[in-house]
C-alpha cells in the first residue's frame, strides 16, 4: 500500500512538472525575405554567447517560421544566425527573454557579393549505363522540358519504341513484359496506366532489364527471354505525390463540348506502394488499356487467350484517324487503383481494382464495288452506331516467402464487362434496319504457384491454373431479315462457356559452365460450349429459322513434356527444344460427332551469335501444332448482321506450322545508332477457308477444312541514327510481306491468291541550339492482292510537327498531317492542322496549356482498302474543331 501511494504521487508529481514547463514555453516567430521582398527557404541557428555550439535548429519553409523554444533562456542572453544559400548570413542578439514571452522577427537577407570562387570541378552524369543486361538511362539528359507523362520521355530513347495506338512498349525488337517501380511489378501487362498517367519529373532514371525474371528465386537460373523497364525515382519526392489536370472546350463544331479532367495519385513508403487514376474526356482519348473502339489486340489478350473463348459476332470497329484519333467520338469514364502492401517481412499482397464506362458514337459510310469473273455490282451501308462498353474489374495477388528459398503465389481476378450497340443502318440505300447487339462476357481465373530453390542452382516449380469464361450475345435486328413479310425482326441468342485447367511441374538449373535447362511435364483440360439459336418474331408469334440450332461440346484435353537446353560456346548460344504431346478431342453436337487421339512432336531451335556486347545474329526455326478454335466448328448458320451469316464444316483436324527467322540486331548506345532487319517465313498445312456466296443484299460464308498449304514471308528493316554534324535523328522502318491463300467466291472453284503488303517510314527530328526546330514523319503504304483480278492500293501520310520554344518557360508546336487515301482519286485527299501550347513556369508545381484541334474542320474521314474480290471504302465521321485549355497541377 505504501508503494502504491508513492507511485500516485511520483505520477502527478510528474504531471505538475510537465505542466509548469509548458505554461513557461517561450516562442520566437517571423518571416525571412530577401530585399525584394521576396520569401524564402532559409536555417536558424541558436547560440549561446562565447560558443560555437548550436543550441537548437530552426527550418524556414517559404519565408515563415514559428518555433517553441525547447530551453529557458531568461537568465541568459543568446544568439540567432539566418543562413541561406546565395545570401550573406545575418546574426542577432537576443537579450533577457520573459518565460512566457513570444518575439517576432523580420530578417531581411541580401545577395552574398564573391569576390573569389574557389576551383570547382563539376561531373556531368552520364545520359546512360551499362551494366551486364541493365541499360540505365538518365532522365535528365533526354528530357527537353516538353515532356509531361513518362511515355512522352520513353519515345525519346535510343532502342525503345512505343507504339503511337496502343502504347504498348517494344525494347531492341522485343515487347516488354510490363513496366516496374523501384522494382515492384504494380500494373503487370496493363502497364500503359503507368507510362501515360505517371508524371515525368518523377523519375529519375528508367532502366531497360534484360532477361527479366520478376521472381527473385529464378534470377540466373531461368532462361528468360523477357525484357521490362523499371522506374526509379527521384530522391528528393516525398512519399505522396500527384497530379490534377483539367482541361476545358470551346469554341467546338461538335455537337458535344470538349472535355478532359484527369487526376492521379502516387504513395510510396516501406510498407507499400500504390498508384490510382481516375480520368474523363470527350476529345477521342483512350486512358485505359482497353480498347472498344478499335481492333488492336493488347499483350494481356495474347497472354489470357488460352483461358477466353471467342465472339462469333464481332463488335464494330472504328479505326484510329491521326495522333488526336478524331474518329474515336467517346465519353469515357476511366478509374484505377493499383497497390502493394508489405504486410510483413514474409507476405505481401498487390490489389488492382479497374472501373471503365464510354459511350461511343459513330456514322460510317462503306461502299464496295465485288468483282467475281465477268460479274461486277456495287453495295452499300450506312451505320449510325452508338456502342456502350461498361467494365469491373479485381486482381488480388498474394505472395508468401514461406522460406528463404521458397515462395507461394496466388492469383485470382474477376471480370465482368458489358457491350451494348445500338446501330441503324442504311443499306443500299434502301433498306432500314435497327440492330441492337448485347454482349456480356465474364471470366474468372486463378493461379496457385510454389517455387522452391532446392540447391545454388536448381529450382522446382509447381504451378496450377484454373479459369471458368462465360460469354453471352444476344443480337437483335428489325424488320426480319428472313421473312420481311411475316415477321417484324430476328433475334439470334448465343451463349459459350469455357473451362479451363492446367497443372506443370518444372525444374530449371544451372550448370558449372552456366548452361541453362528445363525440364516440364504437365496437363490441361480445356471444354468449350456453344448454343445458338435464331428466331424470328411478331407481336403474336415466334418461330425458329431452319438450320441455325447449334449446341455443341467442343473437348480438348492433352499431358505434355518439354525439355530445353541453352548452350553458350564462345559467342555463341544454342537452345534446342523438344515438346511431346498426347492430345485428345472430342466434337459433340455436330451431325457427325469428331474425336481422335494424336501424338505431336514439337521441336523447336535457337541460334544466336554475339559479335559484341551491342550487336546479334539470331536464327529461330521451329515447328508445332494448333487445334481448331470454336468459332470454326459449330455447323448451322449464325446471324452476323443485316448481310451475314455464317456457318462451318467442322473439322477437329490440326494446323501444322513451320516457322523461320533471322534476325541481326544492333543498338550502339554510344552511337546513338540502333539497328535490325531480317526475314520471317510461317508456312502451314491445313487451314480453314472461306467459300462465299455474295449478292447485293446478303453474304453467306461457309468456311472448311483442307489440306492445304498457305505461307507468308515477311522482310522488315529498321535503322535509327543521330547524326551530330546536322544534329537531326533519322528513323528508317520497312516492311514487306508476301501471303499465298485460297478460298471460294460464288461457286469459282477453289482459287489461288497472293497478297502482297509494303510499308514504309521515315522520321527525323533536329536538335538544333536554336528556338525552332522540327520533326517530320512520311509513311508509303502499297497493298495488292492477286487472283483472278489484280486490285491495288496506294496510300500516303505525312505528319509535319514545328517545334518552337523561345524561352525556358514556353514551348509551342504547330502540327499539320496529310493523307492520301488512293493514289487514284486525289478527291479523297485530306488534310489537319493543330496546334499546342504549353507554359511551364520554373520551379512552379502548376502548368498552362492551350490547344487547337482539326483547325480546318474536317467532318469526315475516308479509308481504302482490297481484298481478292473487292474494292472498298470506309467514310468515317470525326471530332469537328474544338480549343482545349488546361490547367495541371502537382503535388
Amino acid at each position: 500500500m505504501k508503494n502504491f501511494l508513492c507511485s500516485k504521487i511520483l505520477l502527478v508529481s510528474f504531471l505538475l512538472l510537465g505542466s509548469i514547463a509548458l505554461s513557461y514555453s517561450q516562442v520566437i516567430q517571423g518571416t525571412v525575405t530577401t530585399s525584394d521582398n521576396i520569401p524564402i527557404n532559409a536555417q536558424i541557428l541558436l547560440k549561446e554567447p562565447n560558443t560555437n555550439v548550436i543550441k537548437e535548429f530552426i527550418l524556414v519553409n517559404k519565408g515563415a517560421f514559428i518555433y517553441k523554444l525547447k530551453k529557458s533562456y531568461s537568465t541568459n542572453s543568446f544568439f540567432l544566425t539566418i543562413k541561406a544559400t546565395g545570401y550573406t548570413d545575418y546574426t542577432e542578439e537576443i537579450k533577457r527573454l520573459k518565460p512566457l514571452d513570444t518575439l517576432n522577427f523580420k530578417f531581411v537577407l541580401f545577395k552574398e557579393k564573391i569576390e573569389y570562387l574557389d576551383e570547382v570541378v563539376v561531373e556531368k552524369k552520364k545520359a546512360f549505363t551499362i551494366k551486364e543486361d541493365t541499360v540505365t538511362y538518365n532522365v535528365d539528359s533526354y528530357a527537353d522540358g516538353t515532356e509531361r507523362k513518362v511515355e512522352d520521355l520513353l519515345k525519346k530513347l535510343s532502342g525503345i519504341e512505343v507504339d503511337s495506338g496502343t502504347g504498348n512498349i517494344s525494347y531492341r525488337g522485343k515487347s516488354i513484359e510490363t513496366v516496374t517501380i523501384e522494382g515492384d511489378n504494380l500494373f503487370d501487362y496493363n502497364y500503359t496506366i503507368g507510362t501515360k498517367n505517371i508524371n515525368i519529373d518523377l523519375i529519375e532514371e528508367i532502366e531497360a532489364i534484360e532477361n527479366y525474371s520478376e521472381n527473385k528465386l529464378l534470377k540466373g537460373i531461368e532462361n528468360s527471354q523477357k525484357v521490362a523497364l523499371n522506374l526509379k525515382l527521384k530522391k528528393n519526392k516525398s512519399d505522396i505525390s500527384g497530379t490534377l489536370d483539367i482541361g476545358l472546350g470551346g469554341f467546338t463544331t461538335s455537337k458535344r463540348s470538349p472535355l478532359e479532367i484527369a487526376t492521379n495519385l502516387l504513395a510510396i513508403n516501406k510498407i507499400h506502394k500504390s498508384f490510382a487514376v481516375g480520368t474523363y474526356n470527350s476529345i477521342g482519348e483512350n486512358s485505359s488499356p482497353f480498347n472498344y473502339s478499335g481492333n488492336q489486340i493488347t499483350q494481356e489478350q495474347l497472354k489470357d487467350e488460352n483461358y477466353y473463348t471467342q465472339n462469333i459476332i464481332p463488335e464494330y470497329n472504328i479505326n484510329q484517324v491521326t495522333n488526336n484519333n478524331l474518329s474515336n467520338q467517346n465519353s469515357q469514364l476511366f478509374t484505377n487503383f493499383n497497390s502493394i502492401y508489405k504486410l510483413n517481412d514474409k507476405l505481401k499482397a498487390k490489389v488492382n481494382l479497374y472501373y471503365l464506362s464510354d459511350k461511343i458514337n459513330s456514322n460510317q459510310f462503306s461502299e464496295s464495288t465485288i468483282i467475281t469473273g465477268d460479274e461486277q455490282f456495287a453495295i452499300f451501308d450506312d451505320d449510325y452506331i452508338n456502342k456502350k462498353p461498361l467494365k469491373y474489374r479485381g486482381d488480388l495477388e498474394l505472395k508468401y516467402n514461406t522460406s528463404k528459398t521458397s515462395l507461394l503465389e496466388y492469383n485470382v481476378s474477376f471480370r465482368d464487362g458489358t457491350i451494348d450497340t445500338e446501330y441503324r443502318t442504311i443499306s443500299n440505300q434502301e433498306n432500314d434496319f435497327n440492330s441492337l447487339l448485347n454482349t456480356q462476357n465474364k471470366l474468372f481465373k486463378q493461379n496457385l504457384e510454389y517455387t522452391n530453390k532446392v540447391s545454388k542452382n536448381n529450382v522446382l516449380q509447381v504451378n496450377l491454373a484454373n479459369s471458368f469464361n462465360n460469354l453471352d450475345q444476344n443480337f437483335t435486328i428489325d424488320p426480319s431479315v428472313f421473312n420481311t413479310e411475316n415477321f417484324n425482326s430476328d433475334i439470334q441468342s448465343n451463349s459459350s462457356k469455357k473451362y479451363y485447367t492446367d497443372f506443370k511441374t518444372v525444374l530449371l538449373g544451372k550448370s558449372k559452365n552456366n548452361n541453362k535447362y528445363s525440364v516440364l511435364v504437365g496437363f490441361n483440360l480445356d471444354k468449350e460450349t456453344f448454343y445458338s439459336n435464331l428466331i424470328s418474331k411478331n407481336n403474336t408469334q415466334q418461330l425458329a429459322v431452319d438450320g441455325s440450332l447449334n449446341d455443341i461440346n467442343f473437348i480438348k484435353n492433352s499431358i505434355y513434356t518439354q525439355g530445353s537446353y541453352n548452350w553458350k560456346i564462345g559467342k555463341f548460344s544454342i537452345s534446342p527444344k523438344l515438346s511431346f504431346q498426347q492430345l485428345y478431342q472430342e466434337l459433340k453436337g455436330a451431325t457427325n460427332p469428331l474425336d481422335e487421339s494424336i501424338f505431336i512432336f514439337e521441336p523447336s531451335l535457337s541460334v544466336m551469335y554475339k559479335f559484341n556486347g551491342s550487336s546479334y545474329l539470331n536464327l529461330n526455326t521451329g515447328f508445332n501444332q494448333n487445334t481448331q478454335k470454336i468459332q470454326n466448328v459449330f455447323e448451322n448458320q449464325v446471324l452476323i448482321s443485316n448481310r451475314m451469316v455464317k456457318n462451318n464444316i467442322p473439322d477437329i483436324t490440326t494446323r501444322k506450322n513451320q516457322k523461320y527467322s533471322l534476325m541481326y540486331s544492333k543498338n550502339d548506345l554510344f552511337n546513338q545508332l540502333t539497328l535490325s532487319f531480317g526475314v520471317d517465313y510461317l508456312k502451314q498445312k491445313g487451314n480453314y477457308f472461306s467459300d462465299t456466296d455474295i449478292n447485293e443484299n446478303a453474304i453467306k460464308t461457309t468456311s472448311f477444312f483442307l489440306n492445304e498449304y498457305t505461307d507468308n514471308t515477311s522482310f522488315f528493316f529498321n535503322f535509327s541514327k543521330l547524326i551530330p554534324s546536322i544534329k537531326t535523328n533519322f528513323k528508317i522502318s520497312s516492311n514487306y510481306s508476301i501471303y499465298n491463300y485460297k478460298n471460294i467466291i460464288n461457286n469459282s472453284g477453289l482459287r489461288d491468291n497472293k497478297a502482297l503488303y509494303l510499308f514504309n517510314s521515315l522520321f527525323l527530328k533536329t536538335a538544333f541550339n536554336s528556338s525552332i526546330n522540327f520533326e517530320n514523319t512520311t509513311k508509303f503504304t502499297y497493298y495488292e492482292t492477286v487472283s483472278q483480278s489484280s486490285f491495288v492500293n496506294r496510300s500516303l501520310e505525312n505528319n509535319f510537327k514545328l517545334l518552337f520554344k523561345p524561352s525556358r518557360s514556353i514551348f509551342s508546336s504547330v502540327s499539320y498531317d496529310y493523307f492520301i487515301p488512293n493514289f487514284r482519286d486525289k478527291g479523297t485527299n485530306n488534310s489537319f492542322l493543330n496546334f499546342d501550347i504549353m507554359y511551364i513556369p520554373q520551379n512552379k508545381n502548376w502548368q498552362l496549356g492551350l490547344k487547337g484541334v482539326n483547325l480546318l474542320d474536317n467532318t469526315s474521314f475516308i479509308e481504302r482498302n482490297v481484298n481478292e474480290f473487292s474494292i472498298n471504302s470506309k467514310k468515317t465521321n470525326l471530332l469537328g474543331r474544338y480549343y482545349l485549355l488546361n490547367f495541371m497541377y502537382s503535388f
